[in-house]
C-alpha cells in the first residue's frame, strides 16, 4: 500500500489520503500512516508482552500543556514500561483553565479567546495516547463544578505583589504562577496585562487540586514529568513531594533526540541536569581514560566546529583568530571578564536558588557594581536567542533603558554579533553567570567563574559561589585577583563535564526523526520498545524503577554513537 501511494503524483496522493481518511476504520487500518494501523500494531505488541502486575504499583505520567512532542517521549517510555509489566497512567489536559504554558503576550490573543486552540490541543494529545495504548485521564475530570467555582473565587483579590501567599492545601503554588506570568510576558511589563494574574493563579490552583486527587486515586510509586515548573507541571511536582511520592524529571539536551533525566531530591532544587551527591562522589573518584578524554573533546569539536547541536539554533562560525574580536571589544591590557546574560523570562530561574529575585534584577545590579570595577574590561554578552526571539523586551533593551551611557570598561556584545561562544571564551580571562552552561565550559578551560545562583555544576570546588547579593558583589570586586583554576580543580571539572556532556545525554532512537532537528515518535520503530531491543530504553526503564541516577556506564556510552578511536 505504501509503495502504491508513493508512486502517485502530489495531487493524486492528497486525494488518496483524503479518501483513506473517509474510509471505514478497517480500511484505514491497512495503511501504515494511519492511527488505526499504528494502534493495531501497538496492540499486537501488548498481546505478546508481560502481563501488567498491579502489585508492582503505578507510574504516573503528568503531561499537561499544549506541547505534543513532550508526549511523544513520555508515551514511548510509558509503552516500554507497560511492555515490561508495569502499570502506567497519564494525566493530560482537557482545558479546565485558560492560562497555560503555550500562551505568550506576543500572540496578541485576548483572554476570552485563549480556549480557541484547546479543542485541537486536547485532540492531539488524546490521539497520541490512544494510538500508543496508554491509559489516561484528563486533569479537569478531577474537579467538580463547585470546586472550580470555589477556586476561582479564591483568586479575586490576588495581585502580582501578593502571589507568594497562594497555596492549595499545604502546597504553595504562587512561585509557579509567578514563573508562568513571567514566561507569558517574555520580558514585557505587566502593566496593561494585570488580568492574567488571576487567570494563571486559577490555573495553578486547579492544577494542584487535580494533582492531589490523581495521586489519591492512583497512589503511584513515581511521577514522571518534564519542566517541573510553571502552573502546568510545578503544582503537581510540589504536591507529589508533599505526599512523599518520588518525582523524576526530564528535559531536552544539547543533542537532538537525546535527553537528561533526573530523580528530583529537593523541590527547591529541581534542575534536571544536577548530579546526586552519591553519583558525583563516584564520578570524582574515577580517573578519566584517554578514550574518555577524547570523547569529551570530540563533543565540543562537534558542537562548535561541526555545529552539531540541538540547543544552538543559529550557531556562529568558529575562527582560529580572536584578534579582530579583541580589537573591537577589549583592545587594552586589562583582564577581560564576560557577563553571560540569560534569557530573562526563562524557566531556569525556578530550578534552583539564585542571589536575586529575577534575571533582570541580577543584570541591573551586576552593571551597577562593575561600573565601579574599572580595572577590568567587562563584556556583557547578550544571549544569541534575543537576535530573533523577543528582542524588544530582552536584556539588551533592558540595559539600554536603564544605562543609556556606559563607561568604556563596560561594553555590550549584542545578540546579533557574529562570535562563536568558544571564541568568546578564548578571549576572556573569567566569566560571570547565574546557572549558564558557559560557566562550566569556562571552568573546563581553566578560567575562574563567578556564580550568582546554584548552578548544577556549582559548589564542587571549581567555581566561586555568590549565593547572596553581598557575597556576589564582593566576588565582582575581587574579579581582577581571581586566579585560573588549579590542576586538581581542572581534573575535577573534566570528570564532571564527561558525566554531563557524554554519560548523561541519553539517546531515544524511537523518537529520532531524521528529517528534523526536533524529535517525533517514529511508529515504524515501535519494536525498539520491546524488552531486549534497545539498551537505552532498558536503561531508562531500569532507572525509573530502581531510582539510581541516569549516568550511563561505558558499555552504553560506546553504543551511543560517541565512541572515538584512541591513537
Amino acid at each position: 500500500m505504501k509503495k502504491t501511494l508513493k508512486s502517485l503524483d502530489r495531487y493524486a496522493r492528497v486525494a488518496a489520503h483524503l479518501a483513506i481518511q473517509k474510509s471505514p476504520s478497517r480500511v484505514r487500518a491497512l495503511f501504515k500512516h494511519t492511527d488505526e494501523y499504528r494502534t493495531r500494531e501497538m496492540a499486537r505488541l501488548y498481546r505478546n508482552a508481560k502481563p501488567v502486575d498491579k502489585a508492582l504499583g503505578t507510574i504516573l505520567f503528568w503531561v499537561p500543556g499544549g506541547m505534543p512532542l513532550l508526549l511523544h517521549v513520555e508515551a514511548s517510555i510509558a509503552a516500554a514500561l507497560r511492555l515490561r509489566g508495569y502499570d502506567v497512567h497519564a494525566i493530560i489536559c482537557n482545558s479546565p483553565y485558560r492560562a497555560c504554558a503555550i500562551r505568550t503576550v506576543q500572540e496578541g490573543v485576548p483572554i476570552d479567546r485563549w480556549r480557541d486552540v484547546c479543542t485541537t490541543c486536547v485532540g492531539k494529545t488524546t490521539s497520541v495516547l490512544e494510538t500508543m495504548g496508554i491509559p489516561y485521564s484528563y486533569n479537569g475530570d478531577f474537579l467538580t463544578p463547585e470546586d472550580r467555582e470555589s477556586l476561582w473565587a479564591r483568586t479575586a483579590d490576588l495581585t502580582w505583589e501578593n502571589l507568594d501567599e497562594l497555596c492549595f492545601e499545604t502546597v504553595n503554588v504562587g512561585r509557579n504562577v509567578r514563573s508562568s506570568i513571567t514566561r507569558y510576558l517574555q520580558g514585557a511589563a505587566l502593566a496593561g496585562h494585570e488580568a492574567i494574574v488571576r487567570e494563571y493563579a486559577y490555573s495553578g490552583l486547579v492544577s494542584a487540586c487535580a494533582a492531589a486527587r490523581a495521586l489519591d486515586r492512583f497512589a503511584p510509586f513515581r511521577v514522571l514529568m518534564s519542566h517541573g515548573t510553571y502552573i502546568d507541571w510545578g503544582p503537581a511536582l510540589h504536591t507529589a513531594f508533599d505526599r512523599g511520592v518520588p518525582v523524576t524529571g526530564w528535559k531536552a539536551s544539547y543533542l537532538s533526540w537525546h535527553f537528561y533525566f533526573r530523580h528530583v531530591e529537593d523541590p527547591r532544587r529541581i534542575d534536571f541536569k544536577k548530579l546526586s551527591a552519591r553519583t558525583w562522589q563516584e564520578v570524582e573518584g574515577a580517573e578519566l581514560t584517554p578514550q574518555q578524554n577524547a570523547r569529551l573533546d570530540k563533543f565540543f569539536d562537534d558542537r562548535y566546529q561541526k555545529q552539531i547541536s540541538f540547543d544552538m539554533k543559529k550557531p556562529k562560525t568558529y575562527t582560529h583568530d580572536v584578534s579582530a574580536i579583541r580589537a573591537k571589544y577589549a583592545p587594552g591590557a586589562k583582564p577581560v571578564w564576560a557577563i553571560l546574560a540569560h534569557i530573562n523570562w526563562d524557566s531556569v530561574s525556578d530550578y534552583a536558588p539564585m542571589a536575586y529575585p529575577s534575571f533582570d534584577d541580577w543584570m541591573l545590579d551586576t552593571i551597577e557594581q562593575i561600573i565601579d570595577v574599572a580595572d577590568v574590561q567587562w563584556l556583557i554578552k547578550i544571549h544569541p536567542v534575543e537576535a530573533w526571539d523577543n528582542p524588544a523586551s530582552g536584556v539588551q533593551r533592558l540595559i539600554e533603558r536603564n544605562f543609556p551611557s556606559l563607561p568604556g570598561h563596560v561594553r555590550v556584545i549584542p545578540a546579533e554579533e557574529d562570535i562563536s561562544p568558544t571564541n568568546l571564551f578564548e578571549l576572556i580571562d573569567g566569566g560571570v553567570t547565574v546557572y549558564g552552561t558557559g560557566g562550566l565550559e569556562l571552568a573546563l578551560m581553566g578560567k575562574p567563574v563567578i556564580l550568582a545562583g546554584e548552578a548544577h555544576y556549582g559548589g564542587l570546588g571549581f567555581t566561586h559561589e555568590g549565593q547572596t547579593p553581598e557575597a556576589y558583589r564582593d566576588l565582582l570586586r575581587r574579579a581582577p585577583a581571581l586566579k585560573p583554576i588549579g590542576v586538581n580543580e581542572r581534573s575535577a571539572v573534566r570528570k564532571y563535564a564527561y558525566s554531563h556532556f557524554v554519560q548523561r545525554q541519553v539517546p531515544l532512537e524511537v523518537v529520532h526523526d531524521p528529517r528534523s532537528d526536533w524529535w517525533a515518535l517514529q511508529h515504524e520503530k515501535r519494536n525498539l520498545l520491546v524488552p531486549g531491543n534497545d539498551p537505552f530504553i532498558e536503561f531508562i526503564c531500569d532507572r525509573l524503577i530502581d531510582g539510581r541516577d541516569f549516568n550511563m556506564d561505558e558499555s552504553l556510552v560506546e553504543q551511543s554513537g560517541r565512541a572515538v578511536p584512541v591513537y
